[in-house]
């Protein structure tokens, strides 16, 4: 390595490529875990945070806007390259999850963001309580976070068919035409 940029780009591409292997395994096999789709994606996510907490965050850092104009042309495009992959690949599966009926009906990149970035809360609130109040509250979070997104916040009883509440049409919503319709 030549300078302390390229061993940080090491360590995150190494970091990213274990990634994009975790969501290209749980792709290949998306027929036979059909019914159990989100939960592996989630542990995928999982994997990826806990195989390296440290490198995990500064890939995060290096994707911040404020980072990412500062770094070198040549170092914006290798974690681009990366990036995409992994993202391809999310989308990839969520929109499998769309097209069987496994997952909500709306845009699959929209909801594959949605996904993402309740882990990322997840992981940056639980990691700044636990240094603030030295208590650890991550693996109980992540299992109820999961067992929330996969299920719904509302509570089965309260769900009443036709009850007004809507849900986004992945035909409209592709197009940026948003049609409520009724569930």
């Amino acid at each position: 390595f030549k300078n302390k940029e390229e061993i940080v780009l090491s360590a995150i591409v190494s970091h990213a490529d274990y990634f994009a292997d975790l969501l290209q395994e749980v792709y290949e096999k998306r027929e036979s875990i059909k019914e159990n789709l989100f939960e592996e994606l989630w542990k995928c996510y999982r994997a990826f945070y806990e195989k390296d907490p440290v490198t995990f965050s500064a890939w995060q850092y290096l994707h911040q806007r404020e980072m990412v104009t500062n770094l070198s042309q040549g170092f914006r495009d290798i974690l681009y390259e990366v990036g995409s992959r992994v993202v391809g690949l999310q989308h990839k599966i969520v929109g499998y999850g769309v097209t069987e009926q496994i997952f909500i009906q709306c845009d699959p990149r929209t909801l594959a963001e949605v996904i993402w970035s309740m882990f990322l809360g997840i992981v940056y609130t639980e990691r700044s309580k636990h240094r603030l109040s030295h208590k650890n509250h991550m693996t109980v979070t992540m299992d109820t976070a999961g067992q929330v997104l996969s299920q719904g916040v509302l509570n089965p009883s309260r769900k009443k068919a036709g009850d007004g509440k809507t849900a986004c049409r992945a035909d409209h919503v592709m197009q940026n035409e948003v049609e409520p319709v009724k569930i």
